[in-house]
């Protein structure tokens, strides 16, 4: 007839001693890493959703309020010898030297916008753009010397037919009167063709300035 085991029995045939040897490390590591993968579980888990906010930049921008300039020309130009008007001289509004009117019949395109500088008759470069449609003409005036002319003249391409001397330079139609430079820009043709409308430009607004 079988009967139940007693703790007394596992005791004394030496299996109680056998079992705790071999059970009571299983467990305790059991205890151990149960907390150890439950944290990472919560690390992993908790706010699925949660995105970090994204870093701060460090380079500053523009300043609040402040845009970029739109109504500087697209094409500026390089003006070695300009200087300030003389005492008693001053440089006209280019945009007063030529009407729309004007504009259109010289350039045969319809105007967009015009952009004035904004600037005082005593500073050192005037200028006045034209969007047209499919094209640009600018217009820059400014005081110079001959010699200083010159100088610029040497990097450029001379040309001849309008003004005391006058070269071409990356677009741009350089032209001498006296001691006033005129600087003028069109865009829209065949290079030849936005030289022409340039050279009618200087021919209209010289005798004016």
């Amino acid at each position: 007839m079988s009967h139940a085991l007693t703790v007394h029995d596992l005791t004394a045939s030496g299996a109680f001693e056998m079992i705790r040897r071999r059970v009571l490390p299983l467990l305790a590591a059991a205890v151990l890493t149960v907390p150890a993968l439950s944290g990472c579980i919560l690390i992993s888990t908790e706010n699925p959703d949660y995105d970090p906010p994204a870093p701060v930049p460090t380079t500053a921008g523009a300043p609040a309020g402040k845009a970029p300039a739109t109504g500087l020309p697209t094409a500026m130009p390089s003006l070695p010898g300009s200087r300030k008007p003389a005492s008693g001289k001053t440089i006209e509004d280019p945009c007063e030297l030529l009407n729309k009117v004007e504009v259109i019949a010289l350039t045969g395109r319809q105007v967009t916008r015009t952009d004035a500088d904004g600037a005082d008759e005593d500073t050192a470069v005037r200028f006045c753009q034209w969007q047209l449609d499919g094209g640009q003409l600018a217009v820059f005036v400014s005081h110079t010397t001959e010699t200083e002319f010159g100088l610029q003249a040497k990097n450029g391409t001379p040309v001849t037919g309008v003004g005391d001397a006058v070269f071409t330079q990356g677009g741009h139609l350089y032209v001498l009167a006296g001691d006033v430079q005129v600087d003028v820009y069109a865009r829209g043709g065949e290079d030849a063709a936005n030289l022409k409308v340039a050279r009618q430009v200087a021919t209209t607004v010289l005798p004016r300035l």
